[in-house]
């Protein structure tokens, strides 16, 4: 008699694996404190994540185009988005609105790419209310001096637009306890703080039980 050594598999049950879902990471600093920077920096390396144009109602800054580093709307068209449910979360920030499309977050986490958001704390802790398996991150500067000095360095605000956001600055700072990382950038330390960013992203990945990302 002859015995069967291999077993045979209905070809049925031969799928291939479901694809990783990416994960979520959210970047919230003050103004001034260098997530743009900081961003461009890690991307320079080849690091491959999607980062979310944001949809705004402020006026575009000098060197800025649509989608680039947001899309650009009139308060009429934002007010529609939100009233079909385009946006996973929105607010007023310093006089303007700005809000995060849905779509292309689902989109982009669904083929497998991270996605980073980055938004402010208001917008952060909206997003952590729906989606708390989100990787949440908040960027500081060295110190509210050397904040000071970029906003004053980059010339895109009026006097009292600057006394506003050092004062927003510090509310934002004191809400950086329910973030699970902090990264300080240093005046003169960009690489470091990209390093710490791209380290949080590798060991994520490495989690023993993987977070379950529901846009």
């Amino acid at each position: 008699m002859q015995l069967e050594t291999e077993q045979t598999v209905p070809q049925q049950d031969l799928k291939p694996p479901a694809p990783e879902q990416g994960l979520l990471f959210v970047l919230s600093a003050p103004s001034g404190a260098g997530k743009d920077s900081v961003i461009k920096a890690l991307q320079e390396r080849g690091t491959d994540f999607y980062v979310v144009a944001s949809v705004t109602t402020r006026a575009p800054r000098p060197g800025e185009s649509e989608g680039n580093p947001y899309h650009f709307v009139s308060q009429e068209q934002f007010m529609q988005m939100v009233k079909n449910d385009e946006l996973i979360e929105y607010a007023n920030v310093h006089g303007n609105w700005y809000g995060q499309p849905r779509q292309v977050i689902r989109d982009n986490l669904r083929a497998g790419r991270d996605v980073l958001l980055k938004i402010d704390v208001q917008g952060a802790a909206t997003i952590h209310s729906k989606i708390p398996d989100a990787i949440f991150i908040f960027l500081v500067p060295g110190s509210l001096e050397e904040l000071a000095q970029r906003l004053a360095d980059r010339q895109t605000e009026t006097e009292p637009q600057l006394i506003r956001r050092l004062s927003d600055a510090r509310e934002e700072l004191a809400q950086q306890y329910w973030y699970d990382y902090v990264i300080v950038n240093r005046q003169g330390h960009l690489q470091e703080a990209a390093d710490l960013l791209h380290a949080i992203m590798l060991a994520e990945h490495a989690r023993n039980r993987p977070r379950n990302i529901d846009v």
